[in-house]
């Protein structure tokens, strides 16, 4: 019993590093596993087959922008500073007009404005103290998605095994159920089975879907960098209340200082629509895995995703918490309570 207990730390030791990747392939697989057998019935392929045909299908949806972003970040960042350096040398222009007339702040807010836009010297002195924490958090960012693309990399590699050999997975993982809980082992697999289904759908799709819109409305209003700010908008979707509003609200606060108010409407435009999408289709989405997700679990597992494993943990964050607040919802009920369906 020690050795045992020895070689099964000193094999989770060793498969430490790869935890996120591992538990990403594992959720993907079982989220895909539908797709996977509509691939190989259609396409009449054997496991290999279909397994190489799901890996490169998902490296061209996941893997592909976020390895494209990576290789293009650096010449964004470049142009980012050169733009806030080019901001610096022409002084900030005077308070649009509309500025005065907000209630209650509205004339203070513009008197300040004057005065900073009147001395050069004002605005680098104001902004100076926050130079080496946007470089710090610029180069961590950098850093955070080299790191994603590994851990996609790897996570694509052990998911093209989970699907090659997955029934066998299945029906293993099926009898240690049965035989630790019963009757009800059964009926735990299946609800696990929707609800991660149903989760990465809600949580993954509704992100990618509302990501597509807000570069819709970018784009309409001549922003550039698009592809930066729409993984952004992408990464800040899974966030409750906020969302990808905290990419286009700051791009329409922008046009509004310099009073481009088409493009100023293009992007409140498609924000509204992409918060529509995430308030009817993710709810939708997550309910049909067995009751809707109460949205502290969402927000604490893309919170606690993201600082536990970085970038796939925005995303498997949320994944887990829900998985594991619907089996102890299914655990405290009845054993022949219905299916969620």
């Amino acid at each position: 019993m020690l050795l045992l207990g020895l070689l099964t730390a000193g094999c989770l030791l060793v498969l430490l590093p790869f935890g996120a990747a591992i538990l990403w392939a594992a959720i993907l697989a079982f989220a895909t596993w539908p797709v996977f057998v509509a691939v190989r019935e259609r396409l009449r392929l054997g496991r290999t087959g279909g397994a190489v045909v799901m890996v490169v299908g998902a490296a061209l949806v996941l893997l592909a922008p976020l390895t494209f972003l990576v290789a293009s970040f650096a010449d964004d960042a470049t142009r980012l500073v050169a733009a806030i350096r080019a901001a610096f040398a022409n002084g900030l222009p005077g308070p649009p007009s509309w500025i005065a007339g907000l209630p209650l702040i509205g004339e203070a807010l513009a008197t300040e404005w004057t005065r900073v836009a009147a001395d050069a010297g004002e605005l680098p002195a104001l902004v100076a103290p926050y130079g080496q924490v946007l470089a710090r958090w610029g180069v961590n960012f950098g850093l955070t998605l080299a790191q994603g693309v590994l851990d996609l990399a790897i996570a694509l590699f052990v998911a093209f095994f989970l699907w090659r050999h997955g029934e066998a997975f299945a029906s293993r993982l099926e009898g240690a159920l049965v035989r630790l809980a019963g009757a009800r082992g059964e009926r735990l697999l299946g609800v696990t089975a929707q609800t991660v289904r149903n989760v990465v759908y809600g949580v993954l799709g509704t992100a990618i879907v509302q990501g597509v819109i807000v570069v819709i409305g970018l784009a309409i209003a001549g922003i550039p960098n698009l592809l930066l700010l729409g993984f952004l908008a992408t990464l800040a979707a899974p966030i409750p209340l906020l969302g990808p509003a905290l990419v286009w609200v700051p791009a329409a606060a922008w046009l509004s200082v310099t009073e481009q108010w088409t493009g100023v409407a293009a992007i409140v435009v498609a924000g509204v629509i992409a918060s529509l999408a995430d308030n009817v289709v993710r709810p939708v989405l997550i309910a049909r895995g067995g009751g809707e997700i109460p949205i502290a679990i969402i927000l604490l597992g893309v919170i606690g995703g993201l600082i536990a494993f970085g970038f796939l943990g925005l995303f498997l964050g949320p994944t887990l918490l829900a998985l594991g607040f619907t089996l102890l919802k299914e655990w405290t009920q009845p054993v022949d309570a219905p299916l969620p369906r």
